[in-house]
């Protein structure tokens, strides 16, 4: 009995590019794409997918759809896609693109054309959507009696549409430390009260009980803080400390015109376990 080896290999690039790390690779711009708009106005303008050939390659065109999504991030700093239309502030409905299926060919580049309408009733704030580009899955040619690697590739070119009066209102919640078996691991919980993306800038020192400074990450970019959402994102500084009492400071700027907010916390590495103890609540200071 013969069998077919198959090995289906998910690539999902959310906001990149490369369909293989060498060679023949394909490419999506731009990949992120903000536009401030006004209700009732419409805009429209190109996404270029670049097929590139490796010098001597034996790429073959390939024939690829497009769609949207609706996208967020959760809590804990996922990037999630969902269906069309299903999620608060989606600005799929807003979104007209051609081709929706076309054939690309190596050492071309092929471009999406999109349109924004925004709705003259349009919320202020941001609105997101996501256009999805793949390979058409019967595109795919298999041989039934060799060993083979299938690559699919999926990329996204992920829109933020800014409507109207924009706020943006960052604050810091919460902050903990604990030890892990690489290092210690700051997580703070950052809020944006806004209608609009924060995008935070951060830095982070580790003091012993003596008040010096054991360790410290001066920049530090979280992930983009959505419009009336939350984001605990750990930071791990591969330090090890020896048993003591160590105290948190976590700076953060939340880019939204105030002055950046530092939260303190402490934490116990014992001598027995390494496991980190609260001494006591954090200390959020402005």
């Amino acid at each position: 009995m013969k069998i077919n080896h198959l090995f289906f290999l998910f690539v999902f690039f959310l906001f990149a590019a490369n369909a293989f790390a060498q060679g023949d690779g394909i490419a999506l711009a731009p990949a992120r794409v903000e536009l401030e708009m006004q209700p009732g106005s419409e805009t429209t303008f190109v996404v270029n997918l670049d097929y590139r050939a490796a010098a001597g390659g034996a790429a073959k065109p390939a024939r690829i759809v497009a769609s949207l999504n609706d996208w967020g991030i959760t809590p804990d700093g996922l990037v999630e896609f969902y269906k069309a239309n299903t999620q608060p502030r989606s600005a799929s409905s807003w979104i007209i693109y051609s081709p929706a299926e076309t054939t690309v060919t190596p050492g071309n580049v092929h471009s999406i054309r999109v349109t924004i309408s925004v709705p003259a009733d349009a919320a202020a704030g941001d609105h997101l959507a996501a256009l999805i580009v793949e390979e058409r899955p019967d595109s795919i040619k298999l041989n039934q009696n060799a060993r083979q690697v299938v690559v699919h590739y999926r990329m996204a070119s992920v829109f933020y549409i800014k409507v109207g009066k924009l706020v943006r209102r960052g604050s810091l919640e919460n902050l903990q430390a604990r030890v892990s078996p690489k290092g210690i691991l700051v997580t703070p919980t950052l809020k944006n009260e806004g209608n609009s993306v924060l995008r935070p800038t951060a830095s982070l020192k580790i003091f012993d009980a003596e008040g010096k400074p054991v360790a410290e990450c001066a920049e530090i970019e979280p992930l983009p803080v959505l419009a009336n959402s939350s984001l605990s994102q750990a930071t791990l500084l591969e330090k090890e400390l020896p048993p003591g009492v160590y105290t948190v400071k976590y700076k953060v700027d939340f880019q939204d015109g105030s002055r950046a907010t530092e939260g303190v916390t402490d934490f116990t590495v014992k001598e027995r376990d390494k496991k980190p103890v609260n001494l006591a609540s954090n200390k959020p200071a402005n």
